[in-house]
């Protein structure tokens, strides 16, 4: 019987043939294709916009080589940082499979309506988080437990899922870093490069007018990597900011959906005080 709710069809690391690394992390090496296909894609719209603009700077500056000597640099930045747009991405899609369940929780009030949905639509509930919550629920349930120490458990739980969440972005924090530093590396080769270049002139018959543009041309191209690379860093960290923003309000809907299958429990137990 096919369910509504089935992870290896929903996920879009198990829609690859990959294991999924968690239920809304995205893993290093699921991604690191994507992000192949992102640079190719990126590079190819360039290519269309340089046959057209051919000398416009802010096209021009990403491909290596060129009348500026530009190194490989700028390639491998922005690879980095659609390695790290893939990853996102996954993440997003990820989160929106969390998402659907917890959206058809929520409405059913009782507990039993809950589990029953589960049990009906889920295909393995110990993939989504919505699910492994309500089973928590349940065994608070069977324990006995007071307010007090329901209420402790619940911030345990939301906790380790905001610890693993926090752990989920780990390569994206690494990846972002990363892309500075390599504009930065580039830079500092194209300035060696051109102080190269000064001193190889000035050692020959050419005057200082003659080759002053091609020091301060390569000085213009040793700067454009760290430009490329601050404005991509810049940007993906404002879109992982968006998704850990995201993810901590999924954990607090969680949270919600924790308290009140508690509550569900505690007012049927208060309904029924002989059983």
């Amino acid at each position: 019987m096919n369910k509504k709710f089935d992870f290896t069809t929903l996920d879009c690391e198990e829609r690859l043939g990959i294991a999924s690394s968690s239920m809304t992390g995205a893993g290093k090496f699921a991604s690191f294709f994507p992000g192949l296909i992102l640079t190719a894609i990126f590079y190819g719209i360039l290519s269309l916009l340089k046959l057209v603009w051919s000398n416009q700077v802010f096209i021009v500056m990403f491909f290596p080589g060129g009348a500026g000597n530009r190194s490989f640099i700028p390639v491998l930045t922005v690879f980095f940082a659609m390695w790290c747009l893939s990853m996102l991405l996954m993440k997003h899609s990820k989160l929106k499979v969390q998402k659907k369940l917890l959206a058809a929780l929520l409405p059913l009030p009782a507990m039993e309506e809950k589990m029953q949905f589960i049990s009906e639509n889920v295909c393995c509930p110990s993939d989504f988080a919505a699910a492994n919550i309500l089973e928590q629920a349940k065994l608070m349930e069977s324990r006995n437990l007071d307010a007090a120490e329901k209420s402790v458990l619940i911030d345990s739980l939301i906790n380790d899922y905001e610890k693993a969440s926090d752990s989920s972005f780990i390569h994206i924090s690494a990846l972002i870093w990363a892309i500075p530093v390599l504009g930065f590396i580039g830079t500092v080769l194209g300035l060696a490069q051109a102080v190269g270049n000064f001193g190889e002139m000035a050692a020959g018959s050419n005057g200082f007018q003659a080759l002053l543009p091609q020091v301060t041309g390569g000085l213009a191209t040793a700067f454009e990597t760290t430009l490329i690379a601050l404005c991509l860093a810049l940007i993906l960290q404002l879109l992982s900011s968006s998704a850990r923003h995201a993810e901590e309000i999924f954990f607090q809907q969680l949270k919600l959906l924790l308290s009140a299958g508690c509550s569900c429990s505690e007012s049927s137990e208060s309904e029924n005080p002989g059983a």
